[in-house]
């Protein structure tokens, strides 16, 4: 129809004409864009307290939703789409820069390694059954599984399933079992596959921004493909209270919420990597999965709305088994005998999630104080993972303490004048070079830059910082506001690094600067809590296991000149990359790892920050630099 209303939208890559229909009216203009498929940054979850989805009316008038005035293409800036909506009338015309657009490549770590030593004892196993010992008994059902069990280096009872069929000897050198770990036992059942072809594990780190997928050769526990993409949760909400608050207010989110990180997350990576690998998902026979406590309660489907409010209780921490034929995969039937043609998984496959310590201290965190080796060390160890909720792990004298701290989400550039996430054209990396001084940037994927990410604002405060251009408090010095750097804004002053795609000046300001530092006060002060509950200062301390993508990418002397690692030295610190997707990976291969994990799992003390008595007091003296 010639008479309908559009949104005409223009990107730095595309322009897209939005059919408007008569629902768009009630919504936000960031809603009716995550609807067409065009998700935006909004990293507060849309409650309007971030400049994540700001976008330029060029034509027509938006609506604002806070106070009914209309928002017009005569008025100059940008305005955010979560507190505007369309009003009947003329057609609309915007522009979104990039950094607004959810859709911009990340940065992911996809990258580990593993500080342990371990077996080839999967999950998963098949049995041939003329590699079992024979002891003269007959081969019936029961006398399988006990045979089986005596070849099992594992000291876990083996239940023999009904199904499974009296063996005769003809028949030993061509039949096998299946053998599966459960969490207290060994299933053995019959192999409902040929037995042709490898069989694959997959291992899994749900992350709140990302998911990264490793396609394992159960066999030779070979890393046969690797892939990662953004957690489709995102479009719902940018962060873990955003998606609780969503469940809390209104339980059909509970399944959306499921959906978007099994089937659009998980299963679109599943089918990437057996493609990759010139497989079938029928030969993807288990997964192992780590992630925060909220992000394995929404793959599970269960609620986490009592993880938002205290005593932020949540339905289960331990290890859980999940049939795969439970989950909200498209392309598999629940009453499918066979793999069907374009199934995901074998039949009788499940999912097993790795056990959190804490509501706060999740799987991937468990899993790191395993792959990281530091459970086993005598000296005093500090696990770190940096980001909206840092982690933080210390092992001493046999003891295991660990604690979460809400640094929000200025790590991951939310909040800042020219904040962005990690991924292709944000800043990752400042150095300033004097005489005269300047500015040298590292831009992800090269090109002219759309912002700053997380690193970037710690590299600049960090060098900043040691050339006295701003003090304790982050404020300019004189020095500062007479440099060449120098830039004055309508609210304030900062630092001009780079010229942006658009043109425009990006500028660190002292606003930025203080908002990073609350962050860095917050992973401070959790760190100095730990050690001073044993005493220790962070000279004691020998080794510093800096995990996750925020570490991966950062600079150590930026880190420790900003003050998030508080008088450690950068000879401290090792860089373990993704402990998460490591932890998933030693337990898919060696059922003993899975064993260790929940081990430690269940011995962890976790401290409640704001129940210390000196976590104020530390966190207020955090609050200044170097």
């Amino acid at each position: 129809m010639n008479d309908e209303q559009r949104l005409l939208v223009h990107t730095p890559h595309e322009t897209r004409s939005i059919v408007i229909v008569a629902e768009d009216y009630a919504r936000d203009l960031s809603e009716v864009l995550r609807r067409a498929d065009m998700p935006l940054n909004t990293r507060c979850g849309r409650r309007r307290l971030c400049d994540g989805c700001l976008v330029e009316v060029k034509r027509g008038s938006l609506w604002s939703t806070s106070d009914g005035g209309e928002v017009s293409a005569s008025e100059s800036g940008a305005v955010r789409a979560c507190d505007c909506r369309l009003g009947p009338g003329a057609d609309v015309e915007i522009y979104i820069p990039a950094r607004s657009l959810l859709a911009h490549a990340p940065q992911i770590v996809a990258s580990f390694r593993c500080n342990v030593s371990y077996a080839l004892d999967p999950l998963w196993q098949r049995v041939r059954l003329d590699a079992v010992p024979k002891s003269g008994v007959s081969l019936n059902r029961e006398a399988v599984a006990r045979l089986i069990a005596d070849s099992s280096a594992r000291n876990l009872p083996v239940v023999a399933d009904a199904s499974i069929e009296p063996v005769t000897d003809a028949e030993l050198g061509g039949r096998a079992l299946v053998r599966e770990y459960r969490g207290e036992d060994w299933l053995v059942r019959d192999e409902p596959l040929p037995h042709g072809g490898p069989k694959f594990g997959i291992a899994v780190d749900i992350g709140t921004t990302t998911v990264v997928a490793s396609l394992i050769d159960l066999a030779t526990g070979e890393v046969r493909e690797t892939a990662s993409a953004l957690n489709a949760q995102i479009a719902l909400g940018d962060n873990v209270v955003t998606r609780i608050n969503l469940c809390t207010q209104d339980k059909a989110h509970i399944r959306e919420l499921q959906e978007a990180v099994v089937e659009k997350s998980i299963g679109v990576l599943i089918d990437q990597l057996i493609a990759e690998a010139g497989s079938s998902g029928g030969q993807v026979v288990t997964l192992c999965l780590a992630g925060n406590t909220t992000m394995l309660h929404l793959f599970a489907g269960a609620d986490p709305s009592s993880l938002g409010v205290a005593p932020f209780t949540p339905q289960f921490l331990n290890y859980v088994r999940v049939p795969m034929e439970e989950l909200p995969f498209a392309t598999n039937s629940r009453s499918a005998s066979s793999a069907p043609a374009g199934a995901r998984y074998a039949p009788g496959a499940a999912a097993h999630l790795l056990p959190s310590a804490g509501a706060y201290v999740g799987a991937d965190i468990t899993a790191g104080v395993f792959a990281s080796g530091m459970i086993y060390r005598r000296e005093p160890c500090l696990l770190v993972d940096i980001g909206t909720n840092g982690e933080i792990v210390l092992i001493h004298d046999g003891h295991l303490i660990g604690c979460a701290t809400a640094a929000g989400p200025a790590f991951e550039g939310a909040g800042m004048s020219f904040g962005v996430r990690a991924g292709t054209g944000a800043i990752s990396h400042v150095r300033l070079t004097e005489k005269p001084l300047t500015a040298e940037i590292e831009v992800i994927g090269g090109g002219l830059p759309i912002g700053f990410c997380g690193t970037g604002y710690v590299d600049l405060v960090a060098q900043a910082r040691m050339r006295d251009l701003i003090g304790r408090t982050g404020r300019m010095t004189a020095a500062g506001m007479q440099c060449e750097l120098m830039h004055v804004l309508p609210r304030g002053r900062g630092f001009r690094l780079a010229t942006g795609r658009g043109g425009e000046p990006l500028v660190v300001s002292e606003a930025d600067i203080a908002c990073l530092m609350q962050a860095k006060a917050a992973i401070a002060a959790g760190i100095l809590c730990l050690l001073a509950r044993f005493g220790l200062e962070p000279r004691d301390i020998d080794t510093v296991y800096l995990a996750g993508g925020f570490g991966f990418h950062m600079d150590l002397k930026s880190l420790i000149g900003c003050g998030i690692l508080p008088g450690f030295d950068p000879s401290q610190i090792e860089i373990v990359g993704n402990t998460s997707l490591a932890g998933a990976y030693l337990a898919l291969i060696d059922a003993g790892a899975l064993e260790e994990i929940k081990r430690l799992s269940g011995q962890m003390e976790i401290v409640e920050l704001n129940l210390e008595p000196n976590f104020a007091s530390c966190y207020i003296d955090q609050l200044f630099l170097p």
